[in-house]
């Protein structure tokens, strides 16, 4: 009976060992391709990525990195293929939803599904202010200028300064024509570091909002940060009423 026992453990071993090797090559190759594309050398890196996959049906990382090396050498079909295997293998990757999200935004020009992926990347990350900034933007893209505000401002509630969430936030409290709102935003913003951004923006809706003392409070504040954002602001006081 030991005896069976022990050829019986030996043989689950060998199985074990036997399993293990392939995941380990696949590494290799994904290591491997790494450094390929470190080395600009994009479609042997993609080979890379492919041998590991070969090996690993599941490796979600080599999906990714592939996909972005389409994107690199203006393969964006091939990319969003790529993507969108690495998502039905990992439902939670948030890195693939973005990078879908950005293939969507940027190249293939769809909006609607830019959002959708970017949306979806939130449900497992909900701490990255460059996806929440990408909403924003998205959404001032399609003129929803509401919803372009939650998304800048969650942005900015994860960095207060975090610049392109400051100029998305701005245009659509422009759009909106919500001066006052805008203002106590930046004023929210601005309490609890002082950024150069929220003060310009101020000193243009304190102009909309014909405050012109408030839009030169604003000036000397900015003049202290940045001259010749300041500079552009005083412009626009002078020519003002």
């Amino acid at each position: 009976m030991l005896k069976y026992f022990f050829i019986l453990s030996i043989g689950v071993l060998t199985a074990v060992c036997v399993m293990a090797q392939p995941v380990k090559k696949a590494t290799a190759f994904f290591n491997s391709g790494l450094k390929l594309k470190e080395n600009g050398m994009y479609k042997e890196a993609i080979t890379s990525f492919k041998k590991a996959i070969a090996l690993n049906k599941k490796y979600d990382s080599a999906y990714l990195e592939m996909g972005m090396l389409y994107v690199k050498i203006s393969k964006t079909d091939s990319a969003v293929l790529v993507l969108k295997n690495a998502v039905k293998i990992n439902p939670a990757f948030a890195k693939a939803y973005v990078a879908l999200g950005d293939i969507y935004r940027d190249y293939i020009k769809n909006t609607d599904e830019a959002i959708t992926n970017y949306l979806n990347a939130l449900k497992t990350d909900s701490t990255s202010k460059e996806t929440f900034y990408n909403l924003a933007w998205c959404y001032n893209t399609k003129e929803y200028y509401r919803e372009a505000v939650k998304y800048a401002v969650k942005a900015l509630e994860i960095d207060n300064n975090y610049k392109p969430a400051y100029n998305e936030l701005g245009h659509a409290y422009r759009q909106l024509k919500a001066f006052e709102e805008a203002v106590a935003q930046f004023r929210k913003n601005l309490a609890i570091s002082v950024n150069e951004l929220p003060l310009l923006y101020s000193g243009y809706c304190y102009l909309e909002l014909n405050q012109k003392e408030n839009a030169l409070k604003m000036y000397e504040e900015l003049n202290k940060l940045n001259t010749k954002m300041a500079a552009v602001l005083k412009k626009r006081i002078d020519a003002a009423q």
